[in-house]
């Protein structure tokens, strides 16, 4: 990326308070913080390591010591790559840092709310997802430029489930097109659960839509027809890596319970099979075959964070934010996002649409997908405790709140101003944000001129989460 020496110096001096031609790396590190760009970003990291001192050593390693920082080496950092660094100190991310900082601050405070709330249970019909700690509960929020804010356990591992169902959908339309697809699955709601047998087929033995279980099957039976079960595996692999900027992990234990319980899904193919309404793999256990493979994509292990940037990828037109990589075309984020509008949350679905109004994706093992087009973003939750439609309930609620506080819902305050306004920073928060955003640049270590060490982000959240808690304990007393 080609700046200007104008433009460039212009986000030096933003940051260069003493005017002494020289900024501080963690400095530099807490301003992208307050942009969302996070100090562990594989881009921020290429561009520090790609850096060269005034005696041609090569590298800026702030977990080490603290390092200062001269205009040369930044316009070097700040035009590399991507330009995120350049791109996030001149506002032209894809919210801006206060907005995004709001974001921040809202889902904090949904965060503490909900914590304490028990409803739901946890899925019970295979032993990794019934004996899941109920009490886990995570919230991350992405942008298309891969603005990163997360909250509890936004890093721990889950199997996808029935999130995978929209990307299987836009891989099979990106390998054969929307009309080939079509032939082999519908786009109009099932009336019914995911699973259900009676309802899951339309005529002809069709499935009705993606979003079941029949449709994720003939959706997935598509990706790369003809070739080795390893091959696929390996497509849906780099899809996911590709959007996530990392690849997925698996669970072994949950692909095995999946396959020892599938009898309905092997079922349904077979059912579909029969009424060749199946693109399945020639001889008698073709359909078999075809639902084994669902179970093992279902069993992809993924976290909210990245979860998060794969509906990011969506809401920027199938870009991905991390890698800059067209993963998928506009056209075909646009049929994922659509489908989802209108079945992505089980038979919930409607009334999901009626109170959030935007495309979402849940999975039994307690994830929500929501994807906000229009300020190109996604939001991801991990809660475990499932309603009677097997939606997260934490879940359902942050995608409610977030939508309500915002005034996201695309249907409700038409012609009318957002119910919240953006609040204006006063000093006292930048400085509080400034330094939160330190304190994860610099991961524990010193400041220059501090003899302690920094507070870490993580705890700072979990003290401020706790005292919440305890505030509102005391009230009910």
């Amino acid at each position: 990326m080609d700046v200007s020496e104008s433009e460039l110096l212009r986000t030096f001096t933003s940051i260069d308070k003493d005017d002494n031609g020289r900024i501080w790396a963690w400095e530099l590190l807490a301003k992208l913080g307050q942009a969302g760009i996070q100090p562990d970003d594989a881009r921020v990291r290429a561009a520090l390591a790609d850096v060269r001192d005034a005696d041609g050593r090569s590298g800026i390693r702030v977990d080490i010591q603290p390092v200062e920082i001269d205009f040369r080496q930044y316009a070097g950092i700040a035009q590399h790559g991507d330009g995120i660094v350049h791109r996030a100190l001149a506002g032209e991310l894809a919210v801006s840092p206060d907005e995004f900082q709001e974001y921040a601050r809202s889902i904090e405070a949904m965060y503490a709310d909900l914590l304490p709330n028990r409803d739901g249970n946890v899925a019970d019909y295979i032993p990794t997802l019934r004996d899941a700690d109920p009490e886990r509960f995570g919230i991350a929020i992405c942008t298309a430029d891969g603005q990163l804010f997360s909250i509890g356990d936004a890093e721990q591992g889950f199997s996808v489930q029935s999130t995978s169902k929209p990307f299987n959908y836009a891989m099979a339309l990106s390998q054969v097109g929307p009309t080939e697809v079509h032939q082999w699955v519908g786009q109009e709601q099932s009336g019914g659960t995911f699973n259900d047998y009676r309802l899951s087929l339309g005529e002809g033995r069709r499935p009705h839509n993606p979003m079941i279980n029949a449709g994720a099957m003939a959706t997935l039976a598509l990706v790369d027809h003809g070739k080795q079960t390893s091959d696929r595996f390996r497509t849906v692999r780099e899809t996911w890596t590709a959007m996530m900027g990392r690849p997925p992990g698996f669970d072994q234990e949950t692909y095995l319970a999946e396959k020892a319980t599938g009898d309905g899904n092997r079922g349904l193919a077979s059912l579909m099979k029969a009424a060749d309404m199946l693109k399945a793999e020639p001889g008698e256990d073709g359909a078999a075959r075809t639902a084994d493979f669902y179970f093992q994509i279902c069993s992809l292990e993924v976290d909210a964070q990245g979860l998060a940037a794969a509906g990011a990828t969506l809401a920027n037109g199938g870009v991905s934010p991390y890698s800059g990589e067209q993963v998928f075309s506009r056209e075909t984020a646009g049929r994922v996002l659509s489908v989802m509008g209108h079945s992505g949350m089980y038979n919930d679905s409607g009334k999901f649409s009626d109170q959030v109004g935007l495309p979402a994706k849940s999975g039994v093992s307690g994830n929500v997908m929501m994807v906000v087009p229009s300020k190109r973003l996604a939001v991801v939750t991990f809660s475990p405790r499932l309603d009677a439609a097997g939606n997260s309930v934490r879940g359902v609620e942050v995608c409610k709140r977030f939508v309500n506080e915002f005034g996201l819902h695309p249907y409700r305050g038409l012609d009318t101003e957002r119910t919240r306004v953006a609040s204006t920073f006063n000093e006292a928060d930048r400085r509080a944000e400034a330094a939160s955003a330190a304190d994860r640049a610099l991961g524990g270590l010193a400041r220059p001129g501090t003899g302690s060490k920094v507070q870490s982000a993580d705890t700072e959240r979990a003290g401020t989460a706790s005292t919440r808690r305890a505030a509102q304990s005391t009230q009910h007393l």
